[in-house]
């Protein structure tokens, strides 16, 4: 049953890397374990250095707009490893899979989630991402459950820029009090909703820090704890 601090919210926004495809894992400390699990000895600051770079290659690239998620982390990983100076085909594929293979295990669990909270809520997500995010979503089948989708590379804002979060809200026609946000990101998802007065749901991974949490609403480890707090 929700909770009275969460009674007056008819909507639920959601991120989306760290937050619908893993338990709050961002995806530079997924890489870095998989580098360590293929046997790729490089320092945790040269792989970061790495997935920036693919990051930001794949901001600038339009071709990447029409990629699915296994095209678009295989290019991503690639781009990693041409980046650290690494020739490894072989390797470069199997990071990539692993990458994917988690991806969408979470994502069945998300859809799932989504399918439920649809019942009660109008839903969204904002992310920082390629341009390519509802094409994704769409692959995993969450775009059935959504309202809103908003990709920062298809409307010229990033998080924490509080114009994304306004452009969610105008598009669920919502008073900012009427919505949770819920992402891994203190940093880019729970300041900045909160800013606006949204409600907080922090997905707290292994590698969130020491924030004080009585920053947000609620705290969770693991998307699946949602439902206990607001269904």
């Amino acid at each position: 049953m929700s909770t009275d601090k969460f009674s007056e919210c008819r909507a639920i926004l959601f991120d989306y890397g760290g937050t619908l495809d893993s338990d709050g894992e961002r995806w530079p400390d997924r890489f870095y374990a998989l580098y360590a699990e293929a046997g790729i000895d490089i320092p945790r600051e040269e792989i970061r250095r790495a997935f920036y770079y693919a990051e930001d290659c794949c901001y600038a690239d339009p071709k990447v707009t029409a990629l699915g998620l296994r095209a678009l982390m295989g290019a991503h990983v690639h781009l990693q490893f041409e980046a650290l100076g690494l020739k490894e085909s072989r390797k470069e594929r199997e990071l990539a899979d692993k990458f994917c293979a988690t991806s969408e295990r979470f994502l069945v669990r998300a859809a799932r989630l989504l399918k439920r909270a649809k019942t009660r809520y109008r839903l969204g997500i904002v992310s920082n991402f390629y341009g390519n995010l509802a094409g994704l979503l769409k692959e995993a089948g969450l775009m059935g459950s959504l309202d809103v989708v908003v990709d920062s590379n298809r409307v010229g804002a990033q998080k924490p820029d509080l114009k994304i979060f306004r452009l969610a809200l105008t598009q669920l026609d919502l008073l900012a009090r009427q919505v949770i946000f819920v992402g891994d990101s203190y940093e880019r998802d729970m300041i900045p909703s909160r800013e606006l007065g949204m409600k907080t749901i922090w997905l707290m991974g292994p590698n969130s820090g020491s924030v004080a949490t009585s920053e947000v609403d609620a705290c969770i480890s693991s998307l699946s704890e949602l439902e206990a707090l607001i269904l």
